[in-house]
C-alpha cells in the first residue's frame, strides 16, 4: 500500500497523540499549527499562498458580494452558492510543494488522520474556502456524513469567533450513530432541541479560535456551520479517508507534475 497514508509509519508528538485522544472520545479535537508542527514557516507560507489565490479570483469575488448585496445579477455563468468561492476550484490541482499539500502531508496532520481512523488513508479533499459575510439567517441543520471512517482538518486562516461562522460539533455523536440515525428516521430536520434531548445541553461545542488553528472532525458526528455575519470566513480544508469505493475523486495533478509524485493523494 504505497500509494497510502501508513497508519503508523510517523511517530507523534504528545500533542499530537492528545489530538487524537480526543478524536476518539469526542469525534473533535482543536490545536494550533505551531503546536502540531512548530513550524511557523509552514503557516506563512499558506497565508501567503492564500492571499495569491484571492488576488487571482478578485473579479469573481466582487461580482458575488455584488449578487450578495442584491444587485441585479451581472453576466457570466450562474452562481449556485455565491457565498462561498473554493479558491482552488471545484478540481483542485495538486502540486507536492504547494503550501496547502505541503499542509495536508505533513506528518503529524497526516498521523493524526491515519491512527484515528486506525487505518492507511488518502487525502480526499484540499481547497481553500472563503465564505463571504452577509445578514444573519437561521442556523443550519445538525447533519452528518454516512460514508466510512474519515477525518477533516481545517487551518483557520483568519481569526474565527461567532460573528465569522464557526463550525460546530456535538461531541460524542460519531460513537452514538444509532441515536443520530432514530432522529434521522423521524423524517425532520435535527434542532438544537433534539440535540440537548439526546447528548444533553453541554455537548455543543463551536470550535473557535485564532489564525492557525487547527480543527479536526470525524464527520460521521453531527455538525453544522453557520455563515458569517461580521467577516469572511477563510479556512483551508481538506479530507482523509480509506473508503477509496465510495468517495468520489476531485483532485487532478497540477500542470506538469506526474501522477506517480502524488502516492499520497486520490487522483480523479
Amino acid at each position: 500500500m504505497r500509494d497510502l497514508i501508513r497508519r503508523g509509519h510517523h511517530r507523534l508528538t504528545a500533542e499530537a497523540r492528545r489530538v487524537v485522544a480526543d478524536l476518539h472520545r469526542d469525534g473533535v479535537a482543536r490545536t494550533s499549527l505551531a503546536a502540531l508542527a512548530g513550524d511557523a514557516g509552514l503557516l506563512e507560507d499558506v497565508l501567503s499562498r492564500t492571499d495569491d489565490l484571492i488576488a487571482d479570483q478578485s473579479a469573481d469575488i466582487v461580482r458575488r458580494r455584488r449578487v450578495l448585496a442584491g444587485e441585479p445579477v451581472p453576466r457570466g455563468a450562474p452562481l449556485p452558492d455565491p457565498h462561498e468561492v473554493e479558491l482552488l476550484g471545484p478540481h483542485p490541482p495538486v502540486d507536492p510543494e504547494d503550501p496547502y499539500a505541503r499542509f495536508l502531508r505533513h506528518p503529524q496532520i497526516s498521523g493524526i488522520a491515519a491512527a484515528h481512523c486506525r487505518r492507511d488513508v488518502r487525502i480526499w479533499g484540499m481547497n481553500g474556502l472563503l465564505t463571504l459575510a452577509t445578514a444573519p439567517v437561521r442556523d443550519g441543520d445538525w447533519v452528518r456524513s454516512t460514508e466510512g471512517p474519515a477525518v477533516e482538518v481545517r487551518l483557520h486562516l483568519t481569526g474565527v469567533d461567532d460573528g465569522v461562522g464557526p463550525l460546530s460539533y456535538v461531541r460524542t455523536s460519531h460513537r452514538r450513530r444509532l441515536a443520530v440515525h432514530r432522529l434521522e428516521r423521524t423524517g425532520r430536520r435535527i434542532g438544537d432541541d433534539d440535540v440537548t434531548r439526546v447528548f444533553g445541553p453541554a455537548a455543543a461545542t463551536a470550535l473557535t479560535g485564532a489564525t492557525g488553528t487547527v480543527v479536526f472532525t470525524d464527520p460521521r458526528g453531527l455538525h453544522r456551520r453557520a455563515r458569517p455575519t461580521t467577516r469572511d470566513r477563510l479556512v483551508l480544508h481538506g479530507r482523509f479517508s480509506a473508503r477509496g469505493g465510495r468517495e468520489r475523486a476531485v483532485l487532478l495533478p497540477a500542470e506538469e507534475v506526474p501522477r506517480s509524485a502524488l502516492p499520497d493523494f486520490a487522483l480523479a
